[in-house]
């Protein structure tokens, strides 16, 4: 079974209404990467590029609720991170329920607003703005039509070369990717002397990022590479195995395969019983919080999960461990009428 009919990837986003106009935008102008965002901008609001001394502030919104609002943003910003701010502030636009005068600095992470001399501080209402404008932007540098179809190609080569083509920065574009990834996949680049890691939601690090070693990632790693997104040279590895998936043999139900694992490494009766409740309790967790679309994903996600519990180590190895995965995910798929 080839890579791509696995259905690796996951499109699920928690970010409305921010994704919804951002996706609206995209479809009413027709907006292809790189995205002219300084045009849009003209479009709707006065856009001045200045400078100024507050390092907190790349730029600053007047006027929301004017016809044609301001927009003064910091002279010398790099590229990719004034493409960033432009559209966070269009952003701020066209989000009607957005207000008020407001100083921003858009980072791709945690948006953080500085006080500056003449610019409103911090509030709860503005820091909810600051985020939700921030996503939008992210959703409108890099749209859905534009990743999705390069992520079903189930080529890592491909989905970041066509990142790297929507012009924003490393940060920014791993931001949005790892949302939408399976469990299992870790990027890291190095800005400056600071090494960067994202990884999509779910994934199990090997051992913590400060000992974390390119050559041993790779040996850990089902598939790995290496591109250039954003002027940054990007390792990337798949930690998951994704293998066809086959139903364990036999007819022992999940819970007597896990008692069999259980009961040949604990004979405290008491204790047998706990593990049993735990080890179910992280299998139905995962299968239910995970966002696996095939039996196969669920297999390799379910397998990855269990290498973060070394309590559980010796039950693990036992080859009824696996069969009991097997049956659980059985289980789940024809429950979901996908097996």
């Amino acid at each position: 079974m080839e890579e791509s009919e696995l259905g690796l990837w996951s499109t699920r986003s928690p970010d409305e209404p921010a994704r919804s106009l951002a996706s609206t935008m995209v479809e009413r102008y027709d907006l292809v990467p790189p995205v002219n965002i300084k045009a849009l901008l003209r479009d709707c609001a006065d856009l001045y590029f200045e400078g100024w001394p507050f390092t907190g502030c790349d730029a600053l919104v007047h006027g929301l609720h004017l016809p044609r609002p301001q927009v003064f943003v910091r002279n010398g910003l790099p590229p990719r991170r004034e493409r960033l701010t432009l559209a966070h502030e269009y952003g701020h636009i066209k989000m009607g329920w957005h207000y008020g005068t407001v100083g921003c600095q858009a980072v791709p992470s945690e948006v953080a607003i500085e006080a500056a001399e003449g610019i409103p501080g911090p509030t709860h209402d503005a820091d909810d703005q600051e985020r939700e404008a921030t996503r939008f932007a992210s959703y409108l540098l890099i749209p859905d039509r534009h990743l999705v179809p390069l992520i079903n190609n189930a080529d890592m080569g491909l989905i970041l070369d066509g990142l790297d083509r929507t012009g924003v920065s490393a940060d920014a574009a791993f931001m949005r990717l790892r949302d939408l990834l399976q469990p299992g996949f870790l990027f890291t680049f190095e800005v400056k002397s600071d090494r960067r890691f994202y990884t999509s939601p779910g994934t199990v690090m090997p051992t913590s990022s400060s000992r974390l070693r390119i050559s041993s990632l790779r040996e850990a790693s089902a598939d790995s590479g290496t591109a250039y997104v954003g002027g940054r040279r990007v390792d990337w590895f798949r930690l998951t195995d994704f293998a066809a998936f086959e139903p364990a043999p036999g007819s022992q139900s999940a819970t007597e395969l896990l008692r069999s694992a259980i009961n040949s490494h604990e004979n405290d009766p008491e204790f047998q019983q706990k593990l049993l409740l735990s080890i179910n309790g992280v299998v139905g967790g995962s299968l239910s919080a995970e966002r696996a679309r095939h039996p196969e994903q669920a297999l390799a996600l379910l397998r990855h999960k269990f290498d973060s519990k070394p309590e559980f180590q010796e039950i693990v190895n036992d080859p009824s461990f696996d069969l009991y995965l097997r049956r659980k995910v059985e289980e789940w798929a024809v429950k979901r009428g996908i097996l």
